[in-house]
């Protein structure tokens, strides 16, 4: 059994007093008088050169007891804070708390504002409303977009922050926060939870693009951007959700703060290409980086993002109440961003803090202006206590008045990088009149600034209380986790990597080994493609680089974690090097290699033209005409290439193909007349690319009636030349000439 008395405060001092020092602690020791008690000489010298002085107290700040009569007493939760520390706000009570003072919503939805403001803005309009000072914080005291009653209270609140032990800190939210147990789930962090819940609190408008009337009638996929978002919990939960229908383009600071989304356990990395831009840093608030970034965008998405979603800020440890101020230049980076990468009624989502400045009230109205509808929210998923709350906007206006914005934000991003290292600053870029001039807006920004700071004041009082009372707990932690998940459309799942291997991926497809396993067929005259072609307009063909020599043709296999094969020489899965193909893909495609010409520089590069697939990740193709294999197929393809990384990573996109009716009338072949060799032109994907194309050693012949086009499928892949032919280059003249022939009898 423990000895009570020594659990008792000052027992061990008091046991400590009662033993006579040695004779040799004596004489090595001298001591001084002092007017109150006795200080050993020596350890005095060490305390006066730490700035210590007789008659003051031992503090930080020369606070404290300056004598020591009694012992100090040590609280049970001293831990780290020092012996005698006292902070008022935080000492142990048995206080209860109050659980009716929080507002809690599970099924949260957006508060939309709609823009019906139809007023013209001309630059110089806009010129005359920006203006620039020196920092200041004043201005957030006396923000008029705000309750100054709120404001003074959100900042005391929190000063609990510099009150607190960090661990204590922690254990009181993890306690207090009525959603802290839903954690990350499956995902990486607890960022994918934020998107995941303003997904919701949108209708999952983010995750339903394709069906928007504006959208579906293109073919896909859906692009989107995930800015200064390391290490990629947005767009974790996208590509969970959504899967191979939509690609993924990101920036954000390397290394420390990089994507990691090849980590995932429950999303694949082959639809998310993350850019640095022009210095390679991924630096957002640099223009170069702005610029390098839209452009690789546009070359890519051809059209614009669907929607981009932005999660950046800075460490403002020991400055929270400066955050505001501190993040304007990412806040208006982002932002342009999205106005030069969005595509006409688009979506964009970014994170924001405090709004009382008029810097960052006049960036929202600009956005506001340029969507058909906006609205802020603070996620249950954000912890309560901080000032994070979401911006969202509905719907891109590509007018004429978005543009006159963008130039005019484009300025400002130049200015706030030039102003970095001067005492200076951009104060306003909207006139305060102009704001309170547009009514709804303005009372929209006042009462969500007010709202969520009086949120944030409950949450704070509530977490001081729950660190002053160790015994409090939040017991509606486990019914809301379950509310929202089910709100959220969330499986009650945790974290887990299974590892997966090409031949659990035949398995379940009901293939065996045999059934990928095949020697292309060549014919080699005109009588035997005829036995074998039938009807001419059942057939589609295509250059390939596969020759009798080199076979180049192979079935190709993703089974995830960037792990990708080829079946060589019909015998071993060999893994495919900067190659990344959704998990449970299974392809029949022509490694090529292309030749690529920048700016009359010519570079290698190799490239899987997709010819058809058995299953695109999740979705089994079996039963699929070869019609509807060939749509999916193009859209796997643009979301699975990565056209803006290194020439070493491997391209992947559709074979470009044609009817056999129109191969009469194709001049797209290239032959040298010095050598023999063929070649042809592709279209061009790559970033600034004036010319592409690859060598052709053969002409491949794919019957598409129903019911042939996947026989190879169902009855294995050494049935292929039933349905497939290959005809070697230098036998198409011949061959185009009889077909010529065979088309004019018909």
């Amino acid at each position: 059994m423990e000895n009570t008395k020594d659990n008792q405060p000052g027992a061990e001092d008091q046991s400590l007093d009662e033993t006579e020092p040695s004779s040799a602690v004596q004489e090595s020791y001298s001591t001084t008088e002092s007017p109150t008690h006795t200080i050993d000489e020596k350890a005095l010298r060490i305390m006066q050169k730490m700035g210590y002085k007789v008659g003051l107290g031992l503090g930080r700040v020369e606070q404290g007891p300056a004598s020591f009569q009694a012992p100090v007493a040590v609280p049970p939760n001293a831990r780290k804070i020092g012996l005698g520390h006292s902070v008022p706000s935080t000492n142990l009570t048995n206080e209860t708390w109050d659980f009716s003072q929080e507002q809690i919503i599970v099924e949260e939805k957006v508060d939309w504002l709609n823009n019906t403001n139809s007023t013209d803005i001309t630059p110089s309009d806009l010129e005359n409303w920006l203006k620039e000072g020196p920092s200041s914080t004043e201005v957030i005291k006396n923000s008029p977009f705000c309750d100054k009653t709120v404001i003074e209270n959100v900042f005391n609140a929190k000063n609990i922050f510099d009150e607190l032990d960090a661990e204590d800190l922690n254990k009181a939210r993890t306690r207090a926060n009525p959603f802290e147990t839903i954690r990350a789930m499956f995902f990486m962090n607890r960022a994918a939870l934020k998107m995941v819940n303003i997904d919701a609190a949108c209708d999952f408008m983010f995750t339903t693009m394709e069906e928007n009337e504006n959208f579906s009638n293109k073919e896909g996929p859906i692009y989107f951007a995930d800015i200064c978002a390391g290490p990629g919990g947005f767009t974790e939960y996208i590509l969970w959700r959504k899967k191979w229908w939509y690609k993924g383009f990101g920036m954000t600071l390397k290394d420390e703060h990089d994507f990691k989304v090849a980590d995932s356990c429950c999303a694949s990395i082959a639809m998310f290409q993350p850019l640095y831009g022009a210095d390679e840093r991924g630096d957002i608030c640099n223009p170069d980086n702005l610029t390098d970034f839209a452009d690789r965008v546009a070359n890519e998405s051809k059209g614009g993002l669907h929607f981009m979603m932005s999660d950046g800020g800075f460490s403002v440890k020991g400055q929270e109440s400066l955050q505001e101020v501190i993040s304007k230049t990412i806040y208006v980076c982002q932002c342009i961003l999205a106005l030069k990468t969005l595509r006409p009624h688009g979506h964009f989502v970014t994170k924001t803090f405090d709004i009382f400045t008029p810097f960052s009230v006049g960036l929202l109205y600009l956005m506001y202006l340029c969507f058909e509808s906006v609205g802020i929210i603070k996620p249950n998923s954000s912890r309560p206590a901080n000032s994070e709350r979401y911006f969202v906007c509905r719907n891109f206006k590509a007018d004429v008045r978005t543009t006159v914005i963008k130039e005019y934000m484009w300025k400002i991003v130049f200015r706030l990088w030039e102003l970095k290292t001067l005492d200076k600053d951009i104060l306003e870029i909207v006139d305060a009149e102009v704001l309170k001039q547009d009514a709804a807006f303005f009372q929209y920004i006042f009462d969500s600034n007010t709202r969520i700071g009086n949120q944030q004041i409950v949450a704070l009082k509530k977490l001081a209380a729950f660190c002053r009372n160790p015994n409090l707990i939040e017991a509606r932690q486990d019914d809301l986790r379950s509310q929202s998940l089910e709100y959220w459309k969330l499986p009650n799942q945790n974290r887990k990597r299974i590892f997966y291997r090409v031949q659990d991926l035949l398995t379940d497809l009901g293939l065996k080994i045999s059934q990928v396993v095949f020697q292309l067929r060549y014919v080699h005259s005109w009588e035997a493609a005829r036995a074998k072609l039938g009807n001419i307009n059942n057939w589609l063909c295509a250059y390939i680089y596969s020759s009798d020599r080199s076979q180049t043709v192979n079935f190709v296999a993703g089974v995830g974690y960037s792990n990708t094969f080829h079946l060589q020489n019909n015998q071993n899965w060999v893994k495919i090097q900067s190659l990344h193909l959704v998990k449970g893909t299974l392809l029949l495609a022509d490694f090529v290699k292309e030749k690529i010409f920048v700016n009359n520089q010519q570079v290698t590069r190799h490239s899987l033209h997709v010819i058809d697939a058995v299953s695109l990740g999740s979705m089994n193709l079996l039963g699929h005409s070869f019609e509807e294999r060939s749509k999916l197929i193009r859209i796997f393809c643009k979301a699975v290439n990565k056209e803006s990384q290194s020439i070493y990573s491997v391209r992947v996109r559709p074979k470009p193909m044609q009817k056999l009716s129109n191969f009469l009338s194709d001049d797209s072949l290239i032959r040298n007349p010095s050598t023999g060799n063929c070649s042809v032109n592709l279209p061009i994907i790559g970033f600034k690319s004036n010319l592409e194309m690859h060598d052709v050693n053969a002409l491949l012949l794919i019957n598409t009636e129903t019911g042939a086009s996947d026989h190879w499928v169902r009855s294995g892949m050494n049935e292929f030349h039933k349905v497939n032919m290959f005809m070697p280059c230098q036998y198409l003249d011949q061959f185009k000439k009889h077909i010529a022939q065979e088309w004019s009898m018909i």
